[in-house]
């Protein structure tokens, strides 16, 4: 029954959210059952009625802080014409500045990242949301190279975007092993300073050889005229 259902992701939910808490404090290592059910307020037999041992609700954990993490940044995937790159500048912009609120998130992350090493279901889960999530940033690369491609010889949507995200994922690492010295909002403005000024160059680049072509034409007719 819908209702039934629908009380049953909520405590599905409720668990997940109380092992995140658990996480955050005592890392992977100290996450049980008991410690997740003490969390949660319910039963140790109620957290393996929805995950059946450790393991799965370590992999549910993990899909749950995916989910959290990286599948949450919706990228817009419109620009206005001519905004492409200052559009990408802006999304480059919101997820760095993200960076530190989420950063037990994102030490939980790091902690299932070094799990992958010898752990190949984790490996292959994290593999995936790290291509949605570069798959999540085409659209604007694409629009920023097709925009100006001028200024982009050499380069591919699909190289640009997995840079931007390099980029930004450089940035989480940095939120972990540096926290204090880390300046997201100064980091975040050099690559949308160096994305909306190439692309004003670019236009201003076109502009300028428009110019003399439409001059020439111009007193060209005016000769026929006078001729």
């Amino acid at each position: 029954m819908p209702g039934k259902k629908a009380s049953g992701d909520r405590r599905r939910e409720q668990i997940l959210r109380a092992a995140s808490r658990v996480a955050f404090r005592h890392r992977v290592a100290g996450l049980s059952s008991r410690a997740v059910a003490a969390e949660a307020g319910v039963s140790n037999g109620l957290v393996f009625f929805y995950f059946r041992n450790r393991q799965a609700l370590l992999l549910a954990l993990l899909d749950w802080l995916l989910e959290q993490t990286i599948l949450r940044h919706a990228v817009e995937r419109d620009a206005a014409p001519g905004e492409a790159a200052s559009r990408l500048a802006a999304e480059i912009r919101r997820a760095t500045e993200e960076l530190h609120r989420n950063r037990k998130r994102i030490e939980l992350f790091f902690e299932y990242w070094f799990m992958a090493s010898h752990d190949e279901v984790i490996r292959k889960r994290i593999r995936s949301a790290l291509k949605r999530y570069r798959e999540s940033y085409l659209p604007l690369a694409r629009a920023v190279v097709a925009e100006h491609p001028e200024g982009h010889r050499n380069v591919t949507g699909e190289s640009l975007a997995e840079v931007v995200t390099n980029f930004i994922e450089g940035c989480a690492l940095r939120v972990i092993a540096e926290p204090r010295s880390f300046d997201a909002q100064a980091c975040s403005g050099a690559v949308t300073a160096l994305l909306t000024r190439q692309a004003a160059a670019v236009r201003e680049s076109a502009t300028a050889f428009r110019r003399p072509a439409s001059r020439d034409l111009g007193e060209q007719q005016s000769r026929k005229v006078q001729a």
